[in-house]
C-alpha cells in the first residue's frame, strides 16, 4: 500500500478472511480492504489498513469470507418476457434437447433477438431476476442475446448490477424449407449496433458495457462476422457468440460453409481477447490451439447444458481448454426455464459433471471452479479489472457468513464457498464500491413493488400473444 496515514476512502472492510486464489494458502486472514471511487485502494492486515485509511463507512467482516463478486456469464435476460404455460407431462425430447435442431433453433433465436419490445415492459420483467442474482452474490451478468436491450440497461443501471448487454446479430437463418439463406442486411445490422454502442456503452455510472455479438456462427455471413470484428475493435467493446455448441451444429455449419467455424471466425478477425465463445462444447484440438493463441474466453454452462440434455460434456472441452490455458467462465443459460441460478449452483454443477464424467475427483479442482465463477472481466468488458480482491481491482465484492451449521467441519474459504455456501450466507454485496445488498435485502429497493410491476408487465405481454 502506497498511501499515507489518514488517507480518505469510502469504505473500509476489516477483520474478514479474503479468498485469494493467487496466494499459496488461498486465504488472507484478518484482512482489511480500503475502497475509494469504486476501486480497491488497499489490501493487507486489518490493523495496517485501519492505520492508513480514514473511511466514511467501516464494515466489520469478522467471521466472514470476502470474495470477488460472482458473475453469471450467460443469461438471456430478455427471455424472461416469455409467459408461463400450463404444465404438460413430457411426451418426448424438448426443443433444446441434444443442443436442438439447428434449422429450428437458429430461426427462433434470431427472430427473438430482433423483436421490438417496449423498454418499459422489458425493464419491469427483468428487474426481479436481477434482484435475485444480486442477493445470491452475483455482481455481474453477461446478457447472451435477446430483445429489449434498452430495458435491460435501464433495469441494471437502476439496481446497480454490472452488466454487458447489446444487440445480438444474425443475417442468415433457415427458411420454411430448411434452407440456410440470407434474411437481413449486414450493413443495416451493423449500423444498429453502432447506435446501440453510442446509447448504452458506459451507462449506469460505467457499470454497463455495450456488447456486439452474433447469434450463432452459422447465423452470420462472412461479411457480418468481419463487420462485428471491425466494429468491436474500433470501439473496444466486448463481443460474444454461440459457437461450436454441439457435434450436430458443428457438422451442419461445416456442410453449409465448406469451412469450420474456427476457420471462418479467424479469417473474419473475430477471435481476440475481446471475444467470448458461448458453449464451445464440440471442439477439436486444432480449435483449442487457435483459441489459446488468439486469447479468446470460453463460456461453460454446466447447469443449462445438463438440464437441457445437450450431451456435450462427454467431449471434455472444459479440462482440455483449461490445460491449454484458455480462460473458461461459468454461466447458467437457464432463464427462464427454471429459477435464477446462483453462483453456488453453477459451481456445484461444473464440479459434479466434470468429475463424474472423468471418474476422478481431481478432474476439476475447487480453485478452478471458483476462478471460473469470478474471473469474467473480459466478458464484462473489464479485462484485468475483476475477479480478484487486490489493489487496483474494481470493488465488486461479496461477504459471506460461514457460521451456519452447514459450514461445520470446514475452516477454509475454498471449500466453504465451492462446496458449502448457499444464498442465505450472502451477508453483503458490493458493486463498484457501493453496498447494494445488506442483511439479505437490496438497499433502497422495494422488492415487493418490483414483483408487482413484473406481474403486471407479464400480464400485458400475455394479452398480446
Amino acid at each position: 500500500m502506497s498511501s499515507t496515514p489518514g488517507s480518505s476512502c469510502d469504505l473500509l472492510i476489516a477483520g474478514g478472511r479474503i479468498l485469494d486464489l493467487g496466494a499459496e494458502s488461498g486465504v488472507l486472514d484478518d484482512a482489511g480492504i480500503a475502497v475509494h471511487d469504486g476501486v480497491i485502494v488497499g489490501v493487507g492486515p486489518s490493523a495496517e489498513v485501519e492505520s492508513l485509511w480514514r473511511a466514511t463507512r467501516v464494515i466489520d467482516a469478522t467471521g466472514q469470507v470476502i470474495s470477488a463478486g460472482f458473475v453469471d456469464a450467460h443469461v438471456h435476460l430478455g427471455a424472461f418476457l416469455d409467459t408461463a404455460r400450463p404444465y404438460q407431462p413430457s411426451t418426448g425430447p424438448g426443443l433444446f434437447s441434444g443442443g436442438g435442431r439447428i434449422e429450428v433453433i437458429l430461426p427462433m433465436i434470431a427472430r427473438m433477438c430482433s423483436m421490438s419490445v417496449p423498454d418499459a415492459l422489458v425493464a419491469a420483467v427483468v428487474r426481479p431476476g436481477l434482484v435475485a442474482m444480486l442477493k445470491a452474490g452475483i455482481t455481474g451478468v453477461v446478457d447472451a442475446g435477446g430483445p429489449g436491450v434498452g430495458g435491460v440497461v435501464s433495469a441494471a443501471a437502476e439496481l446497480g448490477i454490472r452488466v454487458a448487454v447489446g444487440p445480438s446479430l444474425a443475417d442468415m437463418w433457415h427458411d420454411e424449407h430448411g434452407r440456410l439463406v440470407r434474411q437481413a442486411d449486414a450493413d443495416r445490422l451493423l449500423d444498429q449496433a453502432r447506435a446501440a454502442i453510442d446509447s448504452y456503452d458506459w451507462a449506469g455510472h460505467g457499470r454497463v458495457r455495450a456488447v456486439v455479438s452474433g447469434v450463432e456462427t452459422m447465423g452470420c455471413s462472412d461479411e457480418l462476422l468481419a463487420g462485428i470484428a471491425e466494429l468491436t475493435a474500433a470501439r473496444d467493446v466486448p463481443t460474444h457468440l454461440h459457437s461450436h455448441v454441439s457435434e450436430a451444429a458443428v457438422q451442419a455449419h461445416d456442410a453449409a460453409f465448406g469451412r469450420t467455424a474456427t476457420q471462418r471466425l479467424s479469417a473474419a478477425g473475430m477471435l481476440s481477447p475481446r471475444c467470448t465463445l458461448m458453449h464451445a462444447g464440440s471442439l477439436t484440438d486444432d480449435d483449442i490451439a487457435v483459441f489459446a493463441e488468439t486469447g479468446v474466453t470460453v463460456n461453460h454452462n454446466p447447469g443449462g447444458n445438463a438440464l437441457f440434455g445437450f450431451g456435450i460434456t462427454a467431449g471434455r472441452s472444459v479440462p482440455r481448454l483449461l490445460d491449454a490455458g484458455v480462460p473458461v467462465v461459468l454461466g447458467s443459460d437457464t432463464a427462464p426455464s427454471f429459477a435464477v441460478s446462483t453462483p453456488f449452483d453453477m459451481i456445484h454443477a461444473a464440479l459434479m459433471l466434470q468429475r463424474d464424467l472423468a471418474g476422478r475427483d481431481d478432474a476439476l479442482s475447487l480453485e478452478q471452479a471458483l476462478a471460473m465463477a469470478t474471473h469474467s472481466g473480459p466478458s464484462l468488458g473489464r479485462p484485468g479489472q475483476l475477479g480478484r480482491v487486490a489493489e487496483g481491482q474494481l470493488a465488486d465484492l461479496v461477504l459471506l457468513d460461514t457460521a451456519g451449521p452447514h459450514h461445520l467441519g470446514t475452516d477454509h474459504p475454498v471449500p466453504a464457498l465451492a462446496l458449502h455456501a448457499r444464498t442465505a450466507d450472502v451477508a453483503m454485496v458490493i458493486v463498484d464500491g457501493r453496498v447494494v445488498v445488506e442483511h439479505g435485502d437490496l438497499v433502497g429497493v422495494d422488492e415487493a413493488a418490483l414483483a408487482d410491476s413484473a406481474r403486471q408487465a407479464r400480464t400485458a405481454i400475455a394479452a398480446h400473444h
